[in-house]
């Protein structure tokens, strides 16, 4: 007799609530996979057959009388108990990671929306450039930008509006301080704002932050398998360095 407890990853003294958690994670195990593989459909099907039956009370109780008559079938090689033990404590490390870096994406949301802080009387102090383009038909220039209390890249198509010794206004998030505006206050300058260079993670790059939220909620999800959350876990980090890249460098 098929053991609906194992199939589904719980013990036969699981609550209700858990047979639930236990059928989803095994359903969405194997729904992607029985697309590309027969046994893995056939597997859903049974899964889905035990659920029918352990979710009913009355079903579950008749189902125990029949198993409890059942041989007791062998233990799990000590080899696979190990691995399966073993990813489910990376799974708990994994799920806190995921939550952090979760939390990590609601700071920068929140850094976003927050009101800007403004600087109305910040004066550059050093300008150099830091890169140039690989392009020798169109060679381009960054400008790193030093005032009192930012700093800021500019491309060399604008870096003309910003020299030494000009005088701004700067706006920046006031969380992690990400430069957004800038605008000469110099007389007779053109005091239209302009933005620094585009490569911050609030403007080229803001689908980064974005695709680590989502993978990290998919790992904190309720009813994930231990391996899809240490999985979110390994490429929300990867996303989350590329974040920290992204923000030291710009």
């Amino acid at each position: 007799m098929q053991n609906y407890y194992r199939l589904l990853g719980v013990e036969p003294t699981a609550t209700a609530q858990e047979i639930v958690q236990g059928y989803l994670r095994q359903r969405n195990r194997l729904k992607r996979l029985a697309a590309h593989d027969p046994a893995m459909k056939s597997r859903l099907a049974e899964v889905e057959a035990g659920y029918g039956i352990l979710a009913h009370p009355r079903r579950r109780v008749a189902y125990d009388v029949l198993l409890a008559e059942e041989p007791a079938a062998p233990a799990l090689p000590s080899a696979r108990r190990s691995a399966d033990e073993r990813m489910a404590r990376y799974a708990q490390w994994a799920r806190r990671l995921n939550l952090a870096l979760l939390a990590g994406c609601l700071l920068l949301v929140l850094d976003w929306a927050l009101p800007q802080r403004q600087y109305p009387h910040e004066t550059i102090l050093s300008r150099f450039p830091v890169s140039v383009s690989a392009a020798l038909s169109d060679p381009q220039l960054a400008y790193r930008v030093h005032t009192e209390h930012t700093t800021f890249r500019l491309p060399s198509a604008i870096s003309h509006r910003a020299r030494s010794g000009q005088h701004l206004v700067v706006w920046q998030t006031p969380l992690l301080r990400e430069v957004q505006r800038i605008s000469i206050s110099d007389a007779g300058a053109d005091p239209t704002p302009f933005q620094p260079y585009g490569g911050t993670i609030y403007g080229t790059f803001f689908l980064l932050p974005l695709l680590m939220g989502a993978v990290a909620a998919v790992g904190v999800w309720p009813g994930r398998s231990p391996e899809t959350v240490v999985n979110t876990a390994a490429v929300g980090s990867l996303l989350a360095i590329l974040v920290l890249v992204i923000m030291l460098s710009f």
